[in-house]
């Protein structure tokens, strides 16, 4: 197992592992950069005191009675999930993670989790919320329209190229300001 923790330590994923006692027993490099914090102040902590973070609809919560540790602890499958933690400096960041669990282990520790930083992920889920709230808060057509128009129509009309534009750029963090900025200048040829 040494031989593939070795390897693992020179991989750009985050890579930790865990003991049976749920307590961080290896800490790669990656892991450093992306959370900030060094090995030695991780190591023999808990792992849901370093991973604890914010609950959010379709992420794990890292505490005590893990589900991923439950599953680990039978040999069960265990599908690559995501986490919404915080960083040393207590940056918000979502994390995808991976587990491996060894089939055969000398004991020293239960699995293995690969994470990366995936925050470009809650960004977008972000925009499309705001988006979708804003769209909620927008007047209906009017009657008189609506009836002339199928429903289909209505609902699946296809996005023009601007409209791809503009939510691509929202998408992006841009401002609606910057966004109007930038098309302004491209019809005057600036």
């Amino acid at each position: 197992m040494d031989k593939v923790l070795t390897v693992l330590a020179q991989t750009a994923d985050g890579v930790y592992a865990l003991d049976q006692m749920q307590l961080i027993v290896f800490w790669n490099a990656a892991a450093e950069r992306i959370l900030g914090y060094r090995a030695e102040e991780v190591i023999g902590r808990p792992c849901h005191e370093v991973f604890d973070g914010e609950p959010r609809p379709g992420c794990l919560e890292c505490h005590s009675g893990c589900p991923v540790m439950e599953a680990a602890q039978h040999h069960e499958y265990v599908p690559t999930y995501n986490l919404l933690s915080r960083t040393k400096a207590g940056e918000t960041i979502m994390l995808n993670v991976s587990v491996i669990v060894p089939s055969e282990n000398d004991g020293s520790f239960l699995t293995i989790h690969l994470f990366r930083d995936a925050t470009h992920q809650l960004r977008y889920e972000t925009y499309v919320e705001h988006l979708l709230c804003a769209a909620a808060r927008l007047p209906g057509p009017p009657q008189t329209l609506a009836r002339g128009i199928p429903e289909t129509e209505l609902f699946y009309a296809p996005l023009s190229a601007r409209e791809k534009e503009v939510l691509s750029l929202l998408v992006q963090g841009k401002a609606p300001r910057e966004i109007k900025t930038s098309f302004s200048r491209a019809e005057s040829g600036a």
